[in-house]
């Protein structure tokens, strides 16, 4: 597997629209690789997810996954999951300020 170059914040990649992958697209080498790879550079990074987007690939996939992550500590445990063409509800009307994960940072490893 390959660890993949991440896009950091202000890059144009964020801000492109990701494309839906086709249903059967999913299981294809090509796309089993690019979620092989997600994983591996989320994992690098101690990431806590990695969209397709943050890997220059403007495609609607994402992998998830907390389990003991020294960058997140508090954080509840979530099993790997790898999420395709994802349909976000917002459950209410409160919102949570913060900086998100792959913001820039002065270390030469991106933070994702």
């Amino acid at each position: 597997m390959a660890i993949l170059k991440v896009a950091r914040l202000g890059h144009p990649v964020l801000r492109q629209r990701a494309e839906p992958l086709d249903p059967g697209a999913v299981r294809s080498p090509e796309t089993q690789r690019l979620i092989d790879d997600m994983i591996d550079t989320m994992r690098e990074y101690d990431g806590a997810g990695l969209a397709a987007n943050q890997v220059h690939t403007p495609r609607q996939i994402a992998v998830i996954e907390v389990l003991g992550n020294p960058r997140y500590p508090e954080a509840p445990a979530i099993p790997l999951m790898v999420v395709v063409n994802p349909v976000v509800t917002p459950l209410s009307d409160e919102l949570e300020e913060g900086w998100e994960g792959c913001r820039a940072s002065s270390s030469t490893r991106p933070t994702i």
